[in-house]
């Protein structure tokens, strides 16, 4: 059934049936992951952190062979590369993702993470009383035991990953991805459509929280054309778009065009943004739109 957990869940992650063929694997407020099942093989969107190995709860809903295909080589969507056999991404990503993650990141990266922890804490009690807005998608968990050590080490690469071309279809057995460039956010980002359902994966191409345009990675310009082409080009197609972070895996396809539309008021000129702090505590502009927010760097 829909929206029930799987048997064996673990203390990190959260693997959850979306729909027939189609499971979330979340790590709670730090990355949504998509496994897609079809007759004879499976994809997982993304692999997280790499804090903890997500090859686990993906073995507990199939045995099938599984192809990672990468939204992006931010390090938080190809941590767990390294438990897998078969990988693929934009172009782009490819030598991105033969470097290992350094371990001066991995360690910033858990640093944060144990803050987030700690003032999750109050932000519980609160939300607990009054707004009643965490659910288990998104409850921050305890880092697992040896995340310390972990620490001080790099992420493996993983094994090498092949080149998806622009429109390139992955067929599962009685499913098929269709693969679309949305370089924006980050140069080798992609998309994928999941030609039965109409579920548009869209790693950090769209965002139900803070969209990260501040670091050197993003082109507001491509980004804005990215966005009008997948409107315009699965106009019609799109039953809900998937998102990578925050409020929820899931979101109408309205905001395909909404995004498009903030990202190229904040890059005329036509958005303020307001002083605020990114997650690793840099000075940022944020822009508020209804549905998200466009961090900038400040000038």
């Amino acid at each position: 059934m829909a929206g029930e957990p799987t048997a064996g869940q673990d203390p990190w992650f959260v693997t959850r049936k979306l729909r027939d063929g189609v499971w979330l694997v979340a790590e709670p407020w730090h990355v949504y992951c998509f496994l897609i099942t079809g007759a004879e093989r499976a994809v997982l969107v993304d692999t997280g952190t790499g804090i903890a190995d997500i090859s686990a709860p993906v073995r507990r809903v199939t045995g099938m062979p599984v192809l990672v295909v990468n939204s992006h080589a931010h390090d938080d969507h190809r941590g767990g590369n390294v438990f897998f056999d078969e990988v693929a991404a934009h172009p782009v990503a490819v030598e991105r993702l033969a470097r290992p993650v350094p371990a001066d990141r991995v360690g910033a990266y858990l640093t944060v993470a144990a803050e987030q922890l700690a003032a999750y804490e109050t932000a519980l009690a609160l939300d607990d009383r009054y707004f009643h807005l965490f659910t288990a998608d998104n409850r921050p968990r305890p880092l697992p035991p040896g995340t310390a050590a972990a620490a001080a080490a790099p992420i493996g690469a993983g094994p090498a990953a092949r080149p998806l071309a622009d429109g390139e279809v992955i067929d599962l057995g009685g499913r098929t991805l269709r693969v679309l460039h949305s370089p924006g956010h980050s140069p080798d980002s992609l998309c994928l459509l999941d030609e039965r359902d109409g579920l548009l994966f869209v790693g950090d191409t769209l965002i139900t929280g803070d969209f990260w345009a501040h670091t050197d990675d993003t082109d507001l310009e491509a980004f804005v054309t990215s966005l009008r082409r997948l409107d315009g080009e699965l106009a019609g197609q799109v039953s809900r778009v998937m998102p990578a972070h925050t409020r929820s895996c899931e979101a109408g396809p309205h905001l395909l065009r909404d995004a498009a539309d903030a990202i190229e008021a904040v890059h005329t000129g036509r958005s303020t943004g307001e002083p605020g702090l990114d997650l690793y505590g840099r000075p940022v502009l944020r822009h508020r739109f209804a549905e998200f927010n466009i961090l900038r760097p400040v000038a």
